[in-house]
């Protein structure tokens, strides 16, 4: 992602990019029991409200008191910090929450709980919410109407105040019971297929996949989301599914959004940089050892791989004890009667996602690990 250079601070252009990788909501999708068949409208009313919001932040992000780090700055620490201050608002939602009960598409909200819970991080995923004041300010002006609020934090004196969202009082339930249904997976992700330790950046981009019921959405639908969610191009998502369907008749092929045989990671998709920097693209890693036990085989493949072929790529970094006459991580090959020597961690990193490729990268991985097909 390239920034803005209207943009003054690093959490304008992250927080526009929470807004692009909110994901379409289905019309109709599995729902996790209890939710009403007309939730996914109202909840796609709660994404488009949040996109809405999340923009917004990236205008004036003042307003909302997140982390301001100069957008010429690089410091990676600064910038993550002003990526995490964009979670303050789902937090809050969060908070409002469980320390509210809905009736009537309203939340009466315990002051006292929610002032604890907004300063101690109760329950949160990301930490504290300071000035929380100031996000419900802007809340108003999209439309949300809360009791007993003047702008400034509950006085001591406010025993309860009300939420409620006018304009479409079942956001206020869609609110209630997103929250709700993220409670209940934290604990236990077992039903989240791709990136099960990382699925809670989801949560910040209102993926309606937590309010399913998981075991019914197909991996193929996980796989286009994810796709989505994370900014792929056109050609990027259909080589990404392409490259799913390719691998499903391979025995003992596990697949959570790596590509593992044998408890070994062999490949994946990959954000490669610093993320919260803008500055990342899109690769995909095969790993490679043995190549030159099948080297004639590669010498017959597309250009782009035999590119990869050609390119050394061992820094000598010392890691983990490596020294340059040995190092456990380092690889060795020789293409076009050239020698070369690589980093295992860097290696093979391909970023042509052209359809017509994913053979030539799978027979790349037959060749390596032995695969076989069902």
């Amino acid at each position: 992602m390239s920034k803005n250079m209207e943009y003054k601070y690093h959490c304008q252009h992250q927080a526009e990019s929470f807004a692009r990788a909110i994901i379409p909501v289905p019309e109709k999708y599995p729902l996790q029991a209890g939710l009403p068949e007309e939730f996914p409208a109202h909840f796609a009313k709660l994404c488009a409200l949040a996109r809405d919001v999340y923009l917004d932040m990236a205008k004036q992000p003042e307003a909302y008191g997140l982390l301001l780090v100069d957008i010429e700055s690089e410091d990676h620490n600064l910038a993550r910090d002003g990526y995490r201050s964009i979670h303050r608002f789902v937090d809050m939602l969060a908070n409002l929450s469980r320390c509210g009960d809905l009736k009537n598409h309203q939340l009466t909200v315990s002051a006292e709980a929610f002032r604890q819970s907004c300063k101690k991080a109760v329950g949160a995923v990301s930490g504290p919410v300071p000035k929380y004041e100031m996000i419900l300010s802007r809340l108003t002006d999209f439309g949300f109407a809360i009791s007993n609020f003047d702008g400034k934090p509950f006085g001591k004196k406010v025993e309860t105040f009300t939420v409620e969202y006018p304009d479409s009082p079942d956001v206020i339930d869609a609110v209630k019971a997103y929250c709700e249904c993220w409670d209940a997976l934290k604990g236990d992700r077992a039903t989240v297929k791709l990136w099960p330790k990382e699925f809670h950046h989801h949560y910040y981009r209102f993926d309606y996949k937590i309010t399913a019921d998981r075991e019914k959405i197909p991996m193929a639908q996980w796989v286009g989301d994810e796709a989505d969610y994370a900014g792929y191009s056109p050609e990027q998502k259909a080589f990404s599914i392409l490259l799913y369907e390719h691998s499903l008749p391979y025995k003992g092929l596990k697949f959570d959004g790596d590509y593992n045989y044998k408890s070994k990671r062999i490949a994946r998709i990959w954000e490669s940089g610093y993320i919260a920097m803008g500055q990342s693209q899109f690769l995909l890693s095969l790993k490679l050892k043995n190549m030159d036990k099948y080297m004639a085989e590669i010498e017959k493949m597309s250009e782009s791989v035999k590119e990869q072929m050609r390119k050394d790529c061992c820094n000598h970094c010392n890691f983990q004890g490596a020294t340059d006459d040995h190092c456990k991580f380092r690889v060795h090959w020789t293409f076009e009667g050239v020698a070369h020597v690589g980093c295992a961690h860097m290696c093979f990193v391909f970023d042509d996602f052209r359809a017509e490729l994913v053979p030539d990268y799978w027979r790349l991985l037959e060749l390596e690990y032995d695969l076989k097909k069902a």
